[in-house]
């Protein structure tokens, strides 16, 4: 009882912090949901909303995904906030993106979470969980008329990349923070995914897709600029970003909540924040498709893809 009364004072807290931050015709207060996902299957989402977003994020923070969402003296609260990137997220919402945070479903409430098993794989990988995710984006579509992007950071990285795969143009774009290469041998998708997400089929990958990394090799296994790499193995997407940092910094602490773990090394949550904003208002969704006359014979443009890679 005692740490759930922490767990709220800190979250109180941040709240506090994100209102002084802006001012309140800038933010709404934040919003606990639950839909219907699958037959007989619920997901909280923790809605932020500023009074005019640009744009809506659906983001997956690293960790298990298991947040623990709940009302405590009808307030929203999350139980489990340790890697919650709230410097990330002030940034966003200071840019006028919603934020939905995902809770995981009930059918993955342990403490493996969205990491657990799923039937002979793992859940994060699945099509039940991109079909999760998908009721999410048709739920903010049926009440905002802006984008919906997917965001991950880390493990989170995995569920997001899932669902665009997946998913196809139900989403506007992709957005891979930090992503994993090779799986350290203590993660559950070991088993699966020794690769990481280069182990997925992220040719299908079909929407604009930014991918963020810090540092000059992965972290776990010392492969020379991974992201390089993911953004490589993107050739479906129409246009691909890659921006890769040298130095190190922690972006995940912000306000009065403790640091998360290192998430992105080389960038501020500011800087973070301004790359995906940059990204989302440069790739807006492509208008629907009108009946045109056929090509010329001696016309042979075809549509390419475009890739940057910019190491700062």
């Amino acid at each position: 009882m005692q740490r759930r009364i922490v767990r709220l004072g800190l979250f109180i807290a941040f709240l506090c912090g994100l209102l002084a931050a802006w001012s309140p015709s800038a933010l709404s207060n934040p919003r606990l949901i639950q839909i219907d996902t699958r037959d007989g299957i619920r997901n909280r989402l923790l809605i932020f909303r500023p009074d005019d977003p640009a744009a809506a994020v659906v983001l997956f923070p690293d960790g298990s995904g298991r947040l623990e969402l709940t009302h405590v003296f009808n307030q929203p609260a999350i139980g489990r906030d340790r890697d919650i990137p709230t410097g990330l997220m002030a940034g966003l919402l200071a840019q006028n993106i919603m934020i939905i945070l995902p809770d995981t479903p009930f059918d993955h409430s342990s403490h493996l979470g969205l990491n657990g098993w799923h039937g002979s794989g793992i859940f994060r990988l699945s099509a039940d969980h991109a079909r999760d995710v998908g009721e999410i984006v048709a739920w903010v579509r049926s009440r905002e008329n802006i984008p919906v992007w997917l965001a991950g950071i880390r493990m989170g990285a995995f569920s997001a990349t899932n669902a665009a795969i997946r998913l196809g143009h139900e989403v506007d774009g992709l957005i891979i923070a930090g992503g994993i290469t090779q799986c350290p041998e203590q993660r559950t998708l070991l088993h699966l995914c020794p690769e990481g997400l280069m182990g997925m089929d992220l040719f299908d990958v079909s929407v604009p897709t930014l991918v963020l990394s810090g540092g000059n090799d992965d972290p776990f296994t010392g492969d020379p600029y991974p992201e390089t790499m993911i953004a490589s193995a993107l050739s479906g997407a129409p246009t691909v970003r890659g921006r890769i940092y040298p130095a190190m910094v922690d972006f995940e602490s912000w306000g009065a909540l403790p640091p998360g773990p290192e998430t992105l090394t080389g960038v501020s949550e500011d800087r973070v924040a301004w790359e995906m904003v940059n990204f989302i208002q440069g790739n807006p969704p492509a208008p629907p498709a009108t009946t045109e006359s056929p090509a010329a014979p001696g016309d042979l443009t075809t549509p390419m893809g475009k890739l940057f890679i910019c190491l700062y």
